[in-house]
């Protein structure tokens, strides 16, 4: 890593990782031009630090979750408090602080409406929470835990013991892995990529309040004015959009869009804009990641769920 910026190291390192969590130090210090020495020690202090984690991340129909939404906080005082309480809620897989009339995003997930209207009463009791807008997800479009076909696969209790274990360090040896679950490597390994070509879950690295200056993410809220097809096929066509899903509620679609600069992010609205279809967009910035953890444990009796 000699004579190269760290931020912008850190950045490509995670990039990397976010595309292939397994991949071996070997393959990542070949990608980054730089030592095996090198890649090593970064990924170590990432994760020590807390600024990076490399885990698995399912598919909610997986694990029996049918309801997703994500919500904006009108919050009355300090929003980092609030943001914190709702951090600790095991249902809510990302949290944010953000600019706008309502500085805080949340996202949770649920078996069903029961159990989501439990949680919004929850966080209704939080000190400091004034209101919350809830818009519900109707199909996500892009994002790295969302399979792209559900496959038809059973599942046994070792599988969901590797899940497991998986969701705690993605980057564990197969033979840490076999030893746990008292298999022969070979046959965890078996196991792992039959899960992760039948995209039960994919291995990636996720940061953690890592909006630095290497990397902005801004959400963008799409009001429909038309045909929503062309939208839809903007955001599965668009590099630059790094979660996007479409939705009921406040919103007919919901995109997070990432870059390394702002020309890029600003370049993605401009565009969104020129399409006919695009009535209005409403956008946050995000200035603080409290929370992304998608590790989840299975519901009884759950498994693919079609839709």
């Amino acid at each position: 890593m000699s004579g190269r910026d760290p931020g912008s190291f850190d950045a490509a390192l995670t990039r990397a990782l976010q595309e292939d969590g397994r991949a071996s130090v070997n393959e990542l210090a070949r990608r980054l031009g730089t030592s095996r020495d090198a890649v090593s020690q970064r990924i170590r202090v990432l994760a020590e630090t807390g600024r990076m984690r490399v885990a698995a991340a399912l598919d909610p129909r997986f694990v029996g979750h049918r309801v997703l939404v994500h919500a904006k906080v009108a919050v009355a005082g300090p929003v980092a408090p609030v943001a914190r309480r709702i951090a600790e809620l095991p249902e809510a897989v990302f949290v944010s602080l953000v600019s706008g009339e309502l500085p805080l995003v949340f996202e949770s997930r649920h078996g069903d409406d029961d159990e989501l209207h439990a949680m919004l009463a929850r966080v209704r009791g939080i000190p400091g929470v004034r209101g919350i807008r809830v818009t519900t997800y109707a199909e996500v479009l892009a994002g790295f835990f969302v399979a792209k076909q559900l496959a038809d696969i059973a599942l046994d209790e070792v599988d969901h013991e590797l899940i497991a274990l998986l969701q705690r360090d993605g980057r564990t040896s197969f033979r840490r892995l076999a030893d746990a679950v008292h298999l022969a490597p070979s046959s965890t390994r078996a196991r792992v990529q039959r899960m992760l070509d039948a995209e039960v879950f994919r291995i990636s690295a996720m940061t953690s309040g890592g909006l630095t200056g290497h990397r902005i993410a801004l959400g963008v809220g799409i009001a429909a004015a038309g045909d929503t097809e062309p939208i839809r096929r903007y955001i599965l066509d668009c590099p630059a959009i790094d979660f996007a899903a479409q939705a009921h509620g406040a919103h007919d679609f919901i995109a997070t869009v990432v870059g390394s600069a702002s020309a890029t992010v600003l370049g993605v609205l401009e565009e969104l804009r020129a399409l006919p279809e695009v009535g209005s967009l409403d956008t946050w910035a995000h200035y603080d990641v409290v929370k992304e953890a998608y590790p989840r444990a299975f519901a009884p009796g759950a498994g693919p769920v079609a839709g």
